[in-house]
């Protein structure tokens, strides 16, 4: 009973898949300059030949404060649609959908690379990176939302089918919804209004 629903379709939204196998999202370290490469392409077409029903590709970017690692795909800038579209039609031969991740890592980074301040909800440091980050105000969160749709519209351009939004363990959002990491913010309440306008924000 259960292998017959793992290779039964399934309708996600607009997008049917073929079957229930999902290849998920993951560091591949391929990209360089920020940008996708051929690597990428082939990597996941592989994966969509190999019989997944759907591919989410790595966290894309959606701002330049969140570089919280070398290799990582730059979503911000308009010139990975080359890289988007290469990655997009190599999957779609294969008749398999393809999702972009994107994410903003918040807190959970380093300005090593980007030489820019840290944004998350508090000044309150990650026990990872032990970075203490900026406290972002209103202008920044609403450069942070914009920075999500306009990664999200350029994913559609270069021909991704969908996207998913990182919202678990490394993500802004994630730290929005946290009752640890804006401690300091929700003391003055603006914590639980940033979220709010971030999830009305279409």
């Amino acid at each position: 009973m259960t292998e017959r629903f793992l290779w039964s379709p399934l309708r996600i939204g607009p997008v049917t898949v073929k079957n229930r196998i999902v290849f998920s999202a993951h560091l591949t370290n391929y990209a360089e300059g920020g940008r996708p490469t051929e690597q990428h392409a082939a990597y996941y077409a592989e994966r969509a030949k190999g019989g997944a029903g759907l591919i989410v590709t790595e966290e894309h970017s959606t701002h330049a404060t969140d570089w919280p690692y070398e290799k990582l795909i730059h979503g911000f800038h308009a010139d990975v649609l080359p890289g988007y579209r290469r990655i997009t039609e190599a999957v779609h031969r294969h008749g398999t959908p393809i999702f972009a991740q994107i994410n903003h890592n918040g807190g959970q980074a380093s300005s090593m690379y980007s030489r820019l301040p840290v944004w998350a909800p508090s000044p309150v440091a990650d026990p990872l990176f032990r970075e203490v980050p900026k406290a972002v105000d209103h202008g920044e969160i609403a450069a942070i939302v914009a920075g999500y749709a306009d990664v999200a519209e350029r994913c559609a351009e270069g021909g991704f089918d969908g996207i998913e939004l990182q919202c678990s363990h490394s993500s802004i959002v994630r730290g929005f919804s946290s009752s640890w990491s804006p401690r300091c913010a929700a003391r003055s309440g603006r914590a639980s209004r940033w979220a709010c306008a971030c999830a009305g924000t279409s």
